[in-house]
């Protein structure tokens, strides 16, 4: 078992460290996973799992430089609060859900570290739209009185902003590829509800899979 282990781990690291076929222009497809961190969201926990799915296409700009564009889709892992308080004669409970997904359009381009290289860095710049499905639930408990008091709201929240990123990859074959991406995201809310500057910030890391054609 550990001569077969030993193998494997000797095949990937020739795959990887061999030259491949210079990478042309095309049309890509890919997606990523991984987490995503939002400044000032609210929640007692502003990190989440974030997933993408995008397609685009480059041109050869130079021996080692394509560039092009992206557009795409995403989703956010549910950011929750919960809080309770209970006492022999009253409890109450309230949570607070936001549900996030968002589509986004851009440049992306890619730089080979060399015409024969199989590593490469990649950059991205555009512009992102989101929706937030958010619910709020309140239950409150009052013995001495028995009574008993229930209040339930949702709403909808959109607005956009830039996003940018910097990645670096490695081709497994000529049209396949894994790469990690730290992106960064500027935006806004659409209406300014007069509370806050309306204005904020997120970061996130991903391992992405890209199929070129």
């Amino acid at each position: 078992m550990r001569n077969s282990l030993r193998g494997v781990f000797m095949a990937l690291s020739i795959l990887i460290a061999a030259p491949v076929a210079h990478a042309e222009g095309g049309f890509f497809i890919g997606g990523q996973s991984g987490r995503i961190n939002l400044s000032d969201s609210g929640f007692s926990d502003e990190n989440t799992d974030i997933q993408a799915f995008g397609l685009g296409y480059r041109w050869q700009a130079g021996r080692i430089v394509q560039v092009g564009f992206e557009v795409g889709s995403g989703k956010l892992g549910t950011l929750k609060d919960e809080y309770a308080y209970s006492s022999f004669d009253y409890e109450y409970s309230a949570r607070s859900t936001v549900k996030t997904s968002y589509v986004y359009a851009g440049a992306n381009a890619r730089f080979q570290f060399g015409a024969e290289s199989r590593w490469f860095a990649i950059t991205r710049l555009g512009y992102m739209g989101y929706e937030e499905r958010l619910n709020f639930n309140y239950e409150e408990y009052d013995a001495w009185y028995d009574t008993y008091y229930s209040y339930s709201e949702s709403g909808k929240d959109s607005g956009g902003g830039v996003y940018f990123g910097v990645g670096i990859g490695v081709d497994i074959t000529r049209n396949l590829n894994i790469n990690l991406q730290h992106s960064g995201y500027a935006y806004s809310p659409s209406i300014d509800d007069g509370y806050d500057d309306g204005f904020y910030t997120a970061s996130s890391t991903a391992l992405g899979l890209e199929v070129r054609f």
